[in-house]
């Protein structure tokens, strides 16, 4: 059995990604909702490369780092909560191997092709921070799922953004949508929603609702099951 994949998105009535609303003081509630659920009923979670950049040092030259021989090869840590990031070609440089969030200490996963500079695999092994291969020339989200069940996951909490979000629907490997959405209106034409890609061929997709609950701060939960 492949673990279960949960698309689990914070959005704005407007149906946007983007949540930290000026004026709309009732978004700090919806966004304690939705770390709550993140953290409580999985551990792991994990989002597309755009999503980690702001946590990335722009500032690393990989000319000082020696490329590894048989640079494709696992190297996953066990630890109690996982962040895997998307970086197909590995663009991010993390300086700590955790991603301090919501006062949870999550362990990163780099989800790689072999597209990657063997040089970066160095820098990761420098941070000590763990990274897994789930393909060679794009990413293969069925052997990524392999991997998560040989790793011990049963769980995966997909967090966005709206790119990676249509891949694994795309590629038909989402069991549920989670939705956690706040009581403002966005309004821009250019904000992201939480699925988004040129791709549309497999589209449209359908769920059905299993859970609406009106929690705290004018939130809604959704819940849809495949």
């Amino acid at each position: 059995m492949k673990p279960k994949v949960i698309i689990h998105m914070y959005l704005s009535l407007d149906g946007k990604i983007e949540t930290d609303l000026e004026g709309y003081p009732d978004s700090v509630k919806g966004g304690e909702i939705y770390d709550n659920i993140t953290f409580e009923e999985s551990k792991a979670w994990g989002c597309g490369r755009t999503t980690f950049e702001y946590l990335s040092n722009k500032n690393i030259d990989l000319s000082s780092f020696e490329a590894k021989n048989n640079p494709y090869v696992d190297n996953f840590i066990k630890d109690d909560i996982y962040c895997f990031s998307f970086d197909r070609k590995g663009k991010l440089f993390f300086d700590s191997p955790y991603n301090d969030y919501n006062n949870q200490k999550s362990r990163f996963v780099q989800v790689l092709t072999e597209q990657v500079d063997p040089r970066y695999i160095s820098y990761l092994d420098s941070k000590g921070i763990a990274y897994i291969f789930a393909g060679k020339d794009d990413l293969d989200i069925d052997l990524f799922l392999a991997k998560l069940e040989k790793y011990g996951i049963d769980k995966f909490f997909l967090c966005g953004g709206g790119e990676i979000n249509h891949a694994f629907l795309k590629a038909d490997k989402v069991d549920e949508i989670s939705l956690v959405i706040i009581n403002g209106i966005q309004g821009g034409r250019r904000e992201l929603t939480f699925v988004s890609g040129d791709d549309v061929s497999s589209f449209p997709k359908y769920f059905n609702i299993k859970e609406a609950k009106i929690m705290e701060g004018n939130t809604l939960y959704l819940r849809y099951v495949k």
